[in-house]
């Protein structure tokens, strides 16, 4: 059995990773970040993308968000007019709508905010999801979720802490990286009601688990120029696999509107021109 590669990014300001350990992410890889509100939120900043497209600048990686608020392992948020067992088909279906050959998965923060009965469904939801998940050609890395000073569920840090545990546990047992992630923005790194990091806190989670996901030296400045390119193209994306007025387009009204889906894939090119532009914008800074 080969080792078990259980990675700690210690976000703290002093890094602590083993620059001899390979990247996890490959050149040309095609990164699907899933997970439920903090992985959606990630979008509006395009910390993780920026930081990590600025080492790399070279390796033409495509990132494609999946975040949906309030969703769980099960995508219990993702079902429409149908049951919980239909929002996880649209999970996965959302997961081919990418084409990734690597999938970031984060979740647990929704469950650990859910107590007990949502804690102890985590983890054999978590392997369902995993294992649909894992192929020949696609590969899996798991993040596990981290605490939020705003909630106030009693008990919370006790589910946190199992739902983190369980990442571990079923990254061990299936042979597959784990970024351990430990750390709780605070202060200045969060939002008002503090539930969630602010663009500060996304940018400083980002340049610690970049640091395991392609290593190298950290960027410098506010990247925004690239902030911009990048919020661009999600836009781009977050409407080709989440469209407007599904009912009319695939649905029970598609009879009125159905015509219309054909358009849909036409988001497909512009995304990749998308790309393309953030890639260039990387590569002229790189020769600055």
């Amino acid at each position: 059995m080969r080792s078990v590669l259980l990675i700690a990014v210690l976000v703290t300001f002093v890094t602590t990773c083993d620059s001899a350990e390979p990247p996890l992410l490959r050149k040309g890889d095609r990164v699907a970040i899933l997970g439920g509100t903090f992985v959606e939120r990630m979008q509006n900043s395009g910390a993780l993308e920026a930081e990590v497209q600025c080492r790399k600048p070279g390796w033409q990686l495509r990132f494609r968000n999946l975040g949906w608020s309030g969703d769980d392992v099960h995508g219990i948020a993702r079902k429409r007019f149908d049951t919980p067992e239909d929002g996880f088909k649209r999970l996965l279906a959302d997961v081919e709508t990418a084409r990734p050959t690597v999938v970031l998965v984060a979740y647990g923060f929704a469950e650990a905010s859910d107590g007990a009965e949502a804690v102890q469904r985590f983890e054999p939801g978590l392997r369902q999801l995993v294992e649909a998940l894992h192929t020949d050609e696609r590969r899996v890395i798991l993040i596990t979720p981290i605490a939020m000073p705003g909630f106030r569920i009693a008990g919370y840090s006790q589910w946190m802490d199992r739902c983190r545990a369980s990442v571990n546990r079923l990254g061990e047992d299936l042979e597959i990286p784990v970024v351990n992630v430990d750390w709780m923005p605070a202060g200045e790194e969060l939002t008002e009601d503090r539930l969630l990091p602010n663009v500060k806190g996304y940018a400083a989670f980002a340049r610690h688990v970049a640091d395991l996901l392609v290593g190298g030296e950290r960027c410098s400045g506010d990247h925004q120029e690239f902030a911009d390119l990048i919020a661009e193209k999600n836009q781009l994306f977050f409407h080709r696999y989440r469209p407007q007025n599904e009912t009319y387009l695939f649905l029970f009204r598609k009879h009125e509107q159905g015509n219309n889906a054909s358009e849909i894939p036409k988001f497909d090119p512009l995304i990749d021109k998308a790309d393309e532009a953030i890639w260039d914008a990387f590569s002229r800074h790189e020769r600055r």
